[in-house]
């Protein structure tokens, strides 16, 4: 037994539009609907394939194949995952087909009945649009009894990009947006919300993030915490302490912000209440490039232990234009190299810097970095690509990104993950 919401509900039971939108915050239930519906699907159209496209293919072990385990468990359905080729195979027949939207022309070359889209919105608005499109085109298999072809979409709503303008602001017809608060999941508590708001950025988050709104998160400033005097620091650098480098590369332009740790947080509210804080106590800044960035940190921190949070694309071209990558340099100087694979979606790591200052989990040393004080208060928003802007002839933006590679990595803004469904076997 499976107990949905309304909203899910409906969401699962439409089978006349030609294209269904559900919206709603974290913890909302859009993945596990989404899951849901193509068991359902493949169980009413076994010989056909359907396509479910998510982001990154690292969400499909994190998040769609432990949904699919844990709806199907204990019922005779039964399935294979091929991981290698990115499908999967149920018994009764047919395959799901799985794509990352990292690369939307990569969505070709095949046919299914019906595709799915997971966290549509939280790709650039092109790159959304021609996962859409590329997406629509695949879905064309005749089905029997005059059924249409189908396209699901779930996901939280991120601004006004994408599927605020497919479904509401220009929606053609036939096509259905169901819009739901996180609050109709029975299994969230209310600390839960009241952890989310103490920690968003601002209201307008919240209310993204929570009631699954629309609101326009990308007006005036980008860094709307910070504020010298709640933010500021006096911490400064003690000989021989542990640092916490972050790094933006730029050829003749480096960037690295210098942390280092103190006291614990003291913000019950907070997922990270008794994390130590970090503190900025320098700026490095008109270095032109890595082995002169290396020789400054040797020769002002000679005894301490450097860990450095990089910008991933370090690990592919060299600033220096040599054939060793900024990363292997900086590894083979004796650092220690915190990276991801790949970069942060840049509102994250926006995110994630506003609610670290917010909540005191991030500190700058207003005297000893004049230059980031600068960056992070005159940083303004692009109305048309709704991201920060990256002016010609500034560094502004440079320097912000030094300063969240760090904080997103030691500290993000995390999207919690919690049971959906009240799924029963009884």
């Amino acid at each position: 037994m499976i107990t949905l919401n309304p909203a899910q509900s409906e969401f699962i039971t439409d089978t006349t539009s030609k294209s269904v939108a559900f919206v709603t915050g974290y913890g909302g239930g859009k993945s596990f609907s989404l899951v849901l519906k193509m068991i359902l699907l493949k169980l009413e159209y076994p010989k056909t394939d359907i396509l479910y496209v998510m982001p990154t293919y690292s969400m499909f072990r994190d998040i769609l194949f432990p949904l699919l385990e844990e709806i199907l468990e204990g019922t005779n359905i039964g399935y294979t995952i091929n991981k290698s080729t990115g499908e999967i195979f149920f018994s009764c027949g047919g395959r799901v087909i799985l794509k990352s939207a990292d690369d939307p022309t990569k969505i070709v070359g095949f046919n299914v009945s019906f595709a799915l889209l997971d966290e549509l919105d939280t790709l650039p608005t092109e790159k959304a649009r021609k996962v859409f499109l590329n997406s629509s085109a695949r879905a064309r298999v005749k089905l029997p009894n005059n059924q249409i072809n189908q396209i699901f979409i779930g996901t939280t709503p991120e601004g006004r990009r994408f599927v605020y303008h497919m479904f509401e602001k220009d929606r053609p017809p036939n096509y259905t947006l169901i819009q739901a608060s996180s609050r109709l999941n029975p299994y969230l508590g209310e600390d839960y919300f009241q952890n989310i708001i103490a920690t968003a950025p601002n209201e307008q988050v919240a209310l993204a993030y929570i009631e699954g709104k629309f609101v326009n998160m990308a007006v005036g400033a980008v860094y709307t915490a910070f504020d010298q005097t709640k933010c500021g620091t006096d911490a400064i650098y003690r000989d021989g302490e542990e640092l916490h480098i972050s790094i933006d590369f730029n050829v003749l332009n480096m960037n690295a912000v210098v942390f280092t740790k103190r006291e614990p947080l003291n913000n019950p509210k907070s997922l990270y209440h008794g994390s130590p804080t970090l503190h900025t106590v320098a700026h490095l800044h008109n270095i032109t490039d890595t082995p002169e960035l290396i020789e400054v940190i040797r020769n002002k921190y000679p005894r301490s232990p450097i860990y450095i949070y990089p910008d991933a694309s370090g690990k592919n071209v060299s600033s220096k234009g040599a054939s060793t990558s900024d990363l292997s340099q900086l590894r083979q100087a004796g650092f220690h190299i915190r990276a991801k694979s790949k970069n942060p979606r840049i509102i994250d790591r926006v995110n994630s810097c506003n609610s670290a200052l917010k909540t005191g989990l991030v500190k700058v040393n207003i005297e000893l970095c004049p230059e980031l004080v600068d960056a992070l208060e005159s940083q303004t928003f692009n109305e048309k690509t709704e991201l920060p802007e990256k002016t010609v002839g500034s560094s502004i933006d440079d320097i912000n990104d030094s300063f969240g590679y760090g904080v997103y990595y030691i500290y993000p803004l995390k999207r919690n993950s919690v049971k959906i469904g009240g799924i029963s076997n009884k």
